[in-house]
């Protein structure tokens, strides 16, 4: 069996920590207190019946090790659902130690919380929302991943992941606008902070770095499809690391879009390519903007629709013949329940594709989720990359297809190290960038 606990996120500053505290109403606490974790966690177990029904239920009949991408990959039972219960049972138990703060540190922010254990488990159990509810009160005693909390700082206070200000994000719309038109010889049209039908939320992550033919793909649609449209420089992101630390930075990331939305008076709010910021906007931001008389959709949806009802033309050939192999990213397959549109969609604008899964429900998850596209996880994430990787090959992909801004990120980084070590030259690539390319103008 291989041990892990070499495989740690760095620690957040206690400054950083404590202002994060203060957004949230949590009054700071000694550092690395094992007793408040105990105490937290009971108080945790027996006020939410999913968590006590985890941890109640399970029989370690082992069904989550066939399908953990974190344990079938390293072979360490800490790291893995079966573990990470044990684990929690142990705090449970009031085996709480120094040691143990330090394994619930390494092994919970070791788990992709990508779900996949949850659709194995006969009882159905999520120990990916075990993970997150200990992440929770590691954090209020100060443990949090640098990583992950400065993402939320950015995202709080900028409203963006890469904490771009305004005057970068108008430049990097505008060259966009300008590439759209010397590519496809046509003018569009983004409004910038002005009120309009409709409020677009890309990606920051990778909208505006590693995937502009993603934006353009956006960017595009809209204008063929004749929607009045803007970008707010308050809230230019779907991102919302918040999913993987805690409930209440979650909300106060997704507040910001709403209230965005409300003061440029759209009516519809799109979302864009990003698995864990969809799940959020399906599950929290949606149900908040029908209070205010606002819809909430996505990208995916809208080009499917345009596609199937003839609003748009496309051209599959200006893709090539090359293979695209579509991902399932896990918060669609798991979470968002976006399967049947993407599929669709790539069998309109590609020639030759196929699906990396075919049952979405069981999607291998990139590894880059979760807070593991942390510098210093890199090499664990390559571990647990390996798996979709592999598959790939078997599905001769000369290009994997992933409509999610964290899955784009973590390819960006592992396919030149394991092209390299395999001796292949798989690329990635977004689903709005093969719309952008096939759209006829």
């Amino acid at each position: 069996m291989k041990d892990l606990r070499g495989y740690r996120h760095e620690y957040a500053s206690m400054e950083l920590i404590e202002e994060l505290h203060s957004r949230i109403g949590v009054s700071s606490r000694d550092l690395h207190d094992a007793n408040y974790l105990r105490g937290a966690f009971m108080r945790r177990y027996r006020e939410n019946r999913n968590l006590k029904l985890a941890l109640d239920l399970c029989i370690e009949c082992g069904a989550c090790l066939t399908v953990c991408p974190a344990y079938i990959s390293t072979g360490d039972i800490n790291n893995s659902p079966l573990g990470r219960l044990r684990l929690a049972r142990a705090i449970i138990n009031n085996e709480v130690s120094a040691e143990i703060l330090s394994d619930a540190y390494t092994y919970y922010w070791q788990c992709l919380t990508c779900r996949r254990c949850s659709w194995i488990c006969p009882m159905g159990i999520d120990v990916g929302d075990v993970s997150r509810t200990i992440r929770s009160i590691l954090y209020e005693i100060g443990l949090a991943p640098h990583y992950v909390a400065g993402v939320i700082d950015n995202l709080e206070t900028t409203g963006n992941f890469l904490g771009l200000p305004p005057d970068v994000l108008k430049s990097i719309i505008n060259n966009i606008i300008d590439e759209i038109r010397a590519e496809k010889g046509v003018e569009v049209r983004v409004k910038i902070d002005e009120p309009a039908y409709a409020l677009l939320l890309p990606s920051a992550c990778a909208d505006y770095t590693v995937a502009i033919n993603t934006f353009k793909g956006y960017v595009l649609l809209l204008n063929k499809l004749g929607i009045d449209f803007t970008i707010s420089t308050g809230a230019p992101d779907i991102t919302n690391y918040g999913l993987f630390l805690d409930e209440r930075h979650m909300k106060l990331i997704a507040e910001r879009i709403v209230n965005e939305a409300r003061r440029l008076g759209v009516k519809l709010v799109i979302a864009s390519e990003c698995g864990h910021g969809w799940r959020v906007f399906k599950n929290y931001i949606i149900p908040r903007l029908r209070e205010y008389g606002i819809e909430g959709t996505h990208i995916l949806y809208l080009a499917a629709d345009a596609i199937k009802r003839g609003f748009i033309q496309i051209d599959r050939s200006l893709n090539g013949n090359a293979m695209y192999v579509y991902m399932d990213p896990c918060h669609y397959a798991r979470g968002g329940d976006l399967v049947r549109e993407p599929r669709f969609i790539l069998s309109k604008v590609a020639n030759n594709y196929s699906y990396l899964n075919e049952k979405p429900e069981l999607a291998i998850c990139c590894g880059g989720t979760s807070g593991m596209l942390a510098k210093e996880m890199e090499d664990l994430s390559i571990k647990y990359a390996r798996l979709w990787y592999e598959k790939a090959l078997t599905k001769n992909a000369d290009y994997i297809v992933v409509p999610c801004a964290a899955c784009k990120l973590q390819m960006d980084r592992v396919l030149p190290k394991l092209n390299r070590a395999y001796g292949k030259d798989v690329a990635f690539i977004g689903l709005m960038d093969l719309v952008y390319k096939a759209l006829i103008t």
